[in-house]
């Protein structure tokens, strides 16, 4: 979205606002904050995300990727309910909307596309750190030379691939001191691939998402009609489109499960053109596919065997690169299912960020 005329300039003016929510509890602050970071095609728009400062001092400060979203008031702009309320008392929290909520709701999410993902939640944290000026005198001072990145499914592959570009181009500003990646689609190629070959998917809004989510990330343009079948193009526009219905709103709208009720034959056939094109896509969109790069900062890859949303192929295949890793800690057990695997994995990241803290 180039930025041009008047009304482009005012819109520009209005990320140097900040809204300071009231917490009623004292115990922290929050600002939702505007900063200006580049699309799929590298055109300028403008993004939001949320900054949390907690009352007492801070540990440090965490660059917190979310999860999948689909409704415009699970935007970690607009809630004050997920991972933030994990860590928030103890951490200052930067937390990205990304491109397709918050102050870019009007646009398409690149579902997926991590190393977008990744420039987008980078550049807010340089926004908020004072790289560029992107916010009211109000906001505080937030030191990011020494950071720790943790995310939780879409949030964990996109917490890598800060990572990664953090210590790509970034690494003479910005120290990562630990990395937490809980149950990342780290290959989506293969969470396709699964669900395919399974005729089973454990949360049917993400087929969508994923088809013109990749579209949308690399202009391909694909058809809807050729993917969806007669049920999903009847619902897709008023569950999807409009941003109005949450993940578990959707979950109970969309009780079928089988692969084949909403994507099409043509949509699940990998020899048919535009299908390649979108498979193609997904690798480019997963890390495992550019593992010329290996981390220097401390890992920890957590996932549940049993994840019956995100595979745990996505770990194994990290796991055959990294395992003589000495920095990379791996944590594949019997945690249930993906909503379960949730509620293990925070405790256990809190736990090694409290020692990671702890040292000097």
């Amino acid at each position: 979205m180039k930025s041009s005329g008047v009304n482009r300039c005012s819109r520009w003016l209005l990320a140097f606002c900040v809204l300071l929510c009231s917490c009623a509890s004292a115990r922290y602050s929050a600002y939702v904050v505007e900063y200006r970071s580049v699309d799929q095609n590298g055109d300028s728009l403008t993004l939001s995300g949320k900054v949390t400062v907690p009352a007492k001092p801070a540990k440090g400060v965490i660059l917190l990727p979310h999860y999948t979203i689909a409704a415009e008031s699970e935007a970690p702009s607009n809630a004050e309910k997920g991972e933030q309320e994990q860590l928030r008392e103890d951490y200052v929290l930067v937390i990205p909307d990304y491109i397709g909520y918050g102050a870019s709701r009007d646009r398409v999410h690149p579902y997926l596309r991590g190393d977008l993902t990744a420039k987008n939640c980078v550049d807010m944290l340089l926004a908020v750190g004072g790289d560029r000026v992107a916010v009211s005198g109000k906001h505080p001072t937030i030191g990011i030379d020494t950071i720790s990145i943790l995310g939780f499914s879409q949030g964990g592959a996109t917490a890598l691939w800060c990572l990664k570009l953090i210590e790509e181009e970034y690494s003479d500003r910005i120290h990562v001191k630990s990395c937490y990646a809980g149950s990342g689609p780290h290959d989506v190629a293969a969470t396709y691939d699964e669900a395919i070959n399974t005729n089973r998917v454990g949360l049917p809004l993400v087929i969508p998402m994923l088809v013109l989510g990749t579209s949308e990330a690399y202009g391909l343009n694909l058809e809807q009609e050729k993917f969806f079948t007669p049920a999903m193009n009847k619902m897709y526009n008023e569950y999807i489109n409009t941003k109005n219905f949450s993940i578990p709103k959707l979950f109970f709208r969309m009780l079928n499960h089988d692969v084949s009720f909403w994507l099409s034959p043509y949509g699940m056939n990998k020899t048919e053109p535009e299908t390649q094109r979108m498979y193609e896509g997904l690798q480019r969109s997963s890390l495992v596919y550019n593992l010329e790069w290996q981390p220097k900062a401390p890992v920890y890859v957590f996932h549940s065997k049993q994840d019956d949303i995100v595979t745990v192929r996505c770990a194994e295949t990290l796991l055959q690169y990294w395992q003589r890793l000495p920095n990379v800690t791996f944590d594949l057990g019997n945690y249930g299912n993906h909503l379960n695997s949730y509620k293990a994995f925070f405790p256990r990241a809190k736990k090694r960020l409290a020692e990671d803290y702890k040292k000097k």
